[in-house]
């Protein structure tokens, strides 16, 4: 047998699991499609547990159940079992088993050796069939846990992260799936909504009048908004649980949905309690039979965590900029590990995106991917100059334009830069800010697009042209995260005066002073 060489060793590990990735991607694709031509319960947990074996080389799959009244889990549904356990065979739903833990506390766990394992007992039922590794997702429910989604092997490599995203993107379908045949059951509700359904929803749901009144709150939104009781809020207009800042969003909201739109935002607003919280809201019609607005649903996803993160991940690139010039024979390595890492949380979020069954959360996992690759770029840009203190502004901005161009398939875009030189700790907020504006023109704009950077004393001007209508009404006022344009805004130091936009040529421009 040959000597492979570590790196060999590596290049072959990174192809398995590429294809291991590729292949338990398809099959969630797959087992989502079949998902919504499915009407029977049982049929679609019997294909969930056959499509999470085939995903993971193993003949051992199953959904586990809580037995009312007692603390065990009954075998449900499974392939590889024998058939007369399949309905009767019981596993113990405690701490102390692995499905247990997954489904109390609401979070996947891997059991590599369950032979050796200190933190649970291993199941007489695994035992009976020569079980020495297991991996359990818990499967939330409408109103409750559903039970857990777990799949075992006698033998084959241990089961790993990856592993676990698979079977979460297998349970999140059989979730949205049973809430979809619960909705169908009460299709014949006198509400032009379920109530049942929309409990069920993690999210803040609330249903107003048409004159912007709550009637209902959904039990999850009552408890993210720390609201005891419902009679709290009922009645109250919408409105009025916003911030002062974040109210004339609301109203619009309300003018635009009254118009027959769906309007979709960001905003911050606290819980009763005061809690800072940060939203994602969308707010959308709902129909009577005569085609008229008869009420409006609003739905708001918490997206703190993810803003605070936006927030931090701006200040540690600012923070990371201002440094360069402090580090001297350090800095090429830091900007090379600073790249490296950037790529590979580009490559976890475009992985993350492929397997999200939200396209909702795709979309803005694939955003935060391109804006990461964007960072990743500038980086890269930078560090291959580092020798001296002050950068060429036109060696720089052009090699990354032309890394830009090539990325995005030849798109026509031509430029023009000013030589002029800038510090290190400048030249990457400048770079970065090109790199958006050149972003917003190829994903909104049309036809040809150049870019100019000029040197006006201590400012540069950048000016973004393409063959586009236009703007849109509030530009660049965010309508989505409006994380690239607060970073224009800051990077350019000049706040809300940095920008300007000019259609009086017939084109689609957008100029930005910059403080050098």
């Amino acid at each position: 047998m040959p000597h492979l060489s570590p790196d060999e060793v590596i290049r072959a590990a990174l192809q398995i699991s590429h294809n291991r990735l590729r292949k338990q991607h398809e099959l969630v694709v797959g087992f989502a499609v079949q998902s919504l031509k499915m009407g029977c319960l049982d049929e679609l947990l019997t294909q969930a547990c056959a499509t999470a074996a085939q995903g993971m080389d193993t003949p051992f799959a199953k959904v586990l159940q809580p037995v009312p009244g007692t603390t065990l889990f009954r075998l449900t549904h499974g392939v590889g079992w024998s058939p007369k356990d399949i309905g009767t065979a019981t596993v113990g739903a405690d701490d102390a088993s692995p499905a247990g833990y997954a489904f109390t506390n609401n979070r996947p766990i891997i059991s590599n050796h369950l032979g050796q394992e200190l933190r649970f007992r291993t199941p007489s039922l695994l035992r009976d069939y020569g079980i020495e590794r297991a991996i359990n997702v818990p499967v939330r429910g409408t109103a409750a846990t559903f039970g857990v989604l777990e799949v075992d092997s006698r033998d084959g490599d241990d089961f790993i992260d990856s592993d676990v995203v698979f079977l979460e993107g297998l349970a999140n379908i059989i979730s949205m799936a049973t809430e979809r045949l619960a909705a169908q059951l009460e299709r014949n509700s006198p509400h032009a909504y379920s109530e049942t359904v929309l409990n069920a929803s993690p999210d803040c749901v609330k249903i107003l009048s048409r004159d912007g009144e709550i009637e209902f709150f959904n039990e999850a939104g009552l408890c993210r908004m720390q609201i005891d009781d419902m009679r709290a809020v009922a009645g109250k207009r919408w409105v009025d649980l916003w911030p002062d800042g974040a109210k004339a969003a609301i109203e619009n909201a309300l003018l635009q949905v009254g118009q027959g739109n769906s309007v979709r935002f960001e905003s911050g607003c606290p819980t009763a309690k005061g809690e800072p919280k940060w939203w994602d809201v969308t707010a959308a019609p709902i129909l009577g039979r005569d085609g008229q607005i008869e009420k409006i649903i609003a739905v708001s996803r918490d997206i703190t965590e993810r803003h605070e993160q936006e927030r931090r991940l701006t200040a540690l690139v600012e923070a990371q900029n201002t440094q360069l010039t402090e580090h001297g024979l350090h800095l090429e390595e830091t900007h090379h590990r600073v790249k490296n890492s950037l790529h590979l949380v580009n490559t976890l979020l475009l992985l993350q995106a492929n397997l999200s069954t939200e396209d909702t959360v795709k979309a803005q996992l694939r955003t935060a991917a391109s804006r990461v690759q964007t960072i990743a770029t500038v980086h890269e840009q930078l560090y291959q100059d580092v020798q001296g203190e002050e950068v060429s502004a036109q060696k720089y901005l052009s090699a990354l334009l032309a890394d830009m161009k090539a990325a995005f398939g030849d798109p026509p875009i031509a430029w023009t830069v000013e030589d002029f030189l800038l510090p290190a700790e400048r030249m990457a907020p400048l770079g970065l800010v090109v790199s958006e504006l050149v972003t917003n023109a190829l994903k909104y704009g049309r036809g040809a697009i150049t870019v100019d950077v000029v040197r006006r004393a201590q400012d540069a001007l950048i000016v973004v042209s393409d063959e586009g209508d236009g703007f849109p009404e509030h530009y660049p006022k965010p309508s989505g995260t409006g994380l690239g344009m607060r970073m224009v805004k800051s990077y350019s130091r000049y706040g809300e005066e940095a920008i300007t936009l000019d259609t009086s040529t017939g084109l689609s421009t957008i100029k930005v002073r910059f403080k050098l």
